[in-house]
């Protein structure tokens, strides 16, 4: 694997505006956030200087309450894009069942203020998109394929306000729905629990090929401050053969959750890593 991406927040790096662009190395490459209509952000993307990682800049993403109507509320920021061009070109791209092995690592920190969502709310995500030009089986193909998500409110154990409980989770044709939010689901793969106000490093390598059974999927391993949490072989993603889906995936940042009337999420990232 070759690093293909290293974005720390320091040198170069900002974000302007409402398209809410990050911009990294001298303006040679440009992120800009999926911002979805109803999504309400008093304090819009920035990069901040205050309780950073690795000072002096860091990324903070936030949420407010939702717009009355809102069907989702979405600041993600597709850092490695399944269309736009990518440092070093299109040996790069993240292709579903291509064999290959990828590296993710990033630094994370809930704020001290952040509410337990009501509902579903992902930081990370492996994001297989849906493709309009194609008909096939299935319920919602695609979508977040691998991430890590926030549990709600209904399904916390540890009631501490200082922690919150987060899981990991694959998406497949018989994985795409939660329900307790633990390993009873076939969509969960790990949960633990987090301090809020404080940094973690989290770290996923992933590989992606056909399965012997028609299904996509391969070894996925993730590591928690370096500490190996999970190291198996699953089903994830989608068969663009058998769905309406593409083949290309995005590697994305953020904040995105269903509508919540009362709660706010304050989320800051660091050092992020891409090999491939």
């Amino acid at each position: 694997m070759k690093r293909r991406l290293y974005i720390d927040f320091d040198r170069g790096q900002r974000v302007d505006g409402v398209a809410s662009a990050v911009m990294r190395g001298g303006n040679a490459f440009n992120y800009k956030a999926t911002i979805d209509p109803g999504t309400q952000a008093k304090d819009r993307p920035a990069v901040v200087s205050e309780g950073c990682k690795s000072p002096p800049g860091c990324l903070r993403v936030s949420l407010d309450p939702s717009k009355p109507g809102a069907a989702k509320n979405k600041i993600m920021f597709p850092f490695w894009s399944h269309k736009r061009p990518l440092p070093g070109g299109e040996s790069g791209r993240l292709r579903i069942g291509d064999g290959r092995t990828t590296k993710i690592s990033f630094d994370m920190k809930l704020d001290r203020n952040y509410d337990t969502p009501l509902h579903a709310l992902l930081h990370f995500q492996i994001f297989q998109p849906q493709s309009v030009a194609k008909t096939g089986a299935g319920n919602r193909p695609g979508g977040p394929v691998i991430a890590l998500n926030i549990v709600p409110r209904s399904k916390r154990r540890n009631l501490s306000p200082d922690i919150q409980e987060f899981v990991i989770a694959i998406r497949n044709p018989d994985a795409q729905k939660f329900v307790w939010f633990d390993t009873r689901d076939n969509t969960v793969l790990y949960r633990g629990a987090i301090q809020k106000g404080a940094w973690n490093t989290y770290t996923f390598q992933i590989t992606s090929s056909p399965l012997r059974d028609g299904g996509m999927g391969g070894r996925v391993i993730f590591l928690m401050n370096k500490q190996k949490k999970v190291d198996k072989v699953v089903h994830w993603g989608f068969s663009p053969k058998n769905y309406n889906v593409l083949d290309t995936m995005s590697i994305e940042l953020g904040a995105y959750r269903t509508p919540d009337k009362s709660g706010h999420q304050t989320v800051f990232f660091d050092n992020l890593l891409i090999e491939r």
